[in-house]
This record gives C-alpha cells, sequence and structure tokens, in this order.
C-alpha cells in the first residue's frame, strides 16, 4: 500500500510550476473515460451518500471560467 501510495504521489507533483492554472494558459486537455464521470469513494465501509458530485471536467471547467 505505501508503495502504491507512493507512485500515485506523482500526480500531485507541480515540477513546471503549471499549478494554479493562470490566466496565460490558453487551453486545457481533460483526457480519460472518466473525466465526465464522478467518482464517489469507494464501496464497503467507504460507501458514501454525497449531496452532491462534481466530475473532473466540470471542476476544471468551473475553476477555468473564472480566470
Amino acid at each position: 500500500m505505501r508503495e502504491a501510495a507512493a507512485d500515485a504521489v506523482v500526480l500531485l507533483k507541480n515540477d513546471k510550476q503549471i499549478l494554479p492554472i493562470s490566466t496565460q494558459t490558453k487551453s486545457i486537455a481533460i483526457i480519460g473515460p472518466n473525466a465526465k464521470i464522478p467518482m464517489i469513494s469507494g464501496g464497503g465501509s467507504a460507501a458514501l451518500r454525497p449531496t452532491y458530485a462534481v466530475s473532473p471536467l466540470e471542476g476544471i471547467s468551473s475553476a477555468a471560467k473564472e480566470l
């Protein structure tokens, strides 16, 4: 589990100072089959009933409009 968690941290690195998205950004690519699908937690004891869910596409689109 620790090795999997350590490997996943790569997604959060900001080596090239891309985040946060600046006003100079002209386009954003949101790629993948789950971009439009909100994923809520896991199953079993991690199951939740959220009041709302936001997909990656909705979240990024909303944030980009504010720039």
